[in-house]
């Protein structure tokens, strides 16, 4: 009787998914981002459970009882490549998944499913739900998308803020501000302005920007650093580690205020950072390569994508053929290495010798070193065995559109 439980229930997935026109069966070279976001709706939509979920307890996943469903993080990624890459009618039932973690009260999303008294929630998460959500507006015209992504800025995100617009991480420590929650806050509220006038979220994302430069940019290279935490007795602290979206949001929202002031500064402070990231000899690169000028950054495609974004929108002003290039670039090494042509779907890292020994031979063949196999356990189920997850899938899925629609 299980048995057919589960085979019944996959049919029905199945059914549906050729009804919403997403079953695609492309797992071949020439794949293109519609096809993998096809894929990877196939293989982690459950209709049954209404949510997205893994085969096996992994990363980001609840256990057994859940149905190993997903955290709200790689659901809100998922929305943003559906909304991207498929026709406007198709993304509505990726959106009534993410509404199973909406907090009515806080007006925010919680990390896991919403039940009473849920408090859990994290202010970068929403700032990316309310990207989402913008781009499922522009994809649907569904007004009702936009007025929540607002009311997240609104009445969550914007109250949590510094005066001087620096927004904290989570909802339960208001001692650090976060470059991961920052940024993508103000790039919403100016995606949210180039819609409609709204002075109030414009004020918000220029304080936001300018607290990023004015606090957590490193002088020497000119990367975004992580955060400022406050210590017990108040003092502040600098958490220096450097990710590759957080330069992203940054070089992202100063192509948008550009955009939005014509002020000349605000290009020259997109340009400026985007320099930065692309230099091969900063920390956001894979120094297991030997020439510089094929490396890669060492980031997983769930923060890269966001650095993609800011090159992307900036290459429509300024760097024009190198940005470009360099997203291509970086969709290609997705292709060769991070694709897995057995199912269509991709792994969700950037280092090849951290997954598998036949991708670490690869690599090491194609740049003549001797790299050892650096097992990166988010790579891999509770048992071990290598798997492919949501946000992995789904943030690849968004680069290769950014390589697509660069003309």
């Amino acid at each position: 009787m299980k048995s057919f439980i589960n085979i019944r229930s996959k049919a029905e997935d199945y059914a549906s998914q050729q009804q919403l026109g997403l079953a695609s069966h492309n797992y071949g070279p020439n794949h293109t981002a519609s096809d993998l976001t096809a894929n990877t709706y196939s293989y982690f939509h459950s209709a049954k459970n209404n949510q997205f979920q893994a085969k096996v307890k992994s990363e980001s996943t609840l256990g057994e009882n859940d149905h190993f469903g997903y955290v709200v993080w790689p659901v809100i990624i998922m929305v943003h490549a559906m909304a991207e890459s498929k026709p406007a009618r198709k993304t509505h039932e990726s959106i009534s998944c993410l509404q199973a973690y909406w907090n009515p009260q806080r007006h925010g999303f919680c990390a896991w499913k919403m039940f009473p008294g849920n408090e859990d929630i994290y202010y970068d998460d929403n700032a990316h739900a309310a990207q989402a959500l913008i781009s499922a507006y522009e994809a649907t015209h569904e007004r009702k998308y936009l007025k929540q992504a607002k009311t997240i800025l609104t009445d969550l995100i914007m109250p949590s803020a510094q005066k001087d617009g620096g927004v904290p991480w989570h909802t339960n420590n208001q001692n650090c501000r976060n470059a991961c929650s920052t940024g993508p806050a103000a790039v919403a509220a100016l995606r949210i302005c180039a819609i409609e006038r709204d002075d109030k979220l414009a004020a918000f994302a220029e304080r936001a920007l300018k607290w990023l430069i004015a606090t957590l940019r490193d002088p020497q290279d000119g990367l975004i650093w992580d955060s400022l935490v406050f210590n017990a007795d108040g003092s502040p602290n600098i958490n220096k580690m450097k990710w590759t979206y957080n330069t992203g949001f940054a070089i992202h929202g100063f192509t948008l205020l550009y955009e939005r002031t014509k002020n000349p500064e605000d290009l020259k402070m997109a340009v400026s950072l985007a320099e930065s990231a692309m230099n091969p000899q900063n920390s956001m690169f894979d120094h297991a390569i030997q020439d510089a000028q094929q490396r890669m950054y060492s980031d997983s495609s769930f923060f890269l994508h966001h650095l993609v974004d800011g090159y992307r929108v900036l290459s429509k002003h300024a760097l024009t053929d190198r940005l470009r290039n360099e997203v291509r670039r970086i969709a290609a090494w997705g292709r060769e290495f991070m694709f897995d042509p057995s199912d269509g779907l991709y792994f969700r890292g950037s280092c090849p010798y951290s997954i598998s020994q036949e991708l670490r031979a690869r690599f090491n063949q194609k740049f003549g070193v001797n790299k050892e196999l650096s097992v990166n356990g988010q790579e891999r189920d509770e048992h071990g065995n290598l798997c492919k997850t949501l946000i992995g899938c789904a943030a690849w899925a968004r680069i290769l559109h950014a390589a697509e629609g660069i003309k």
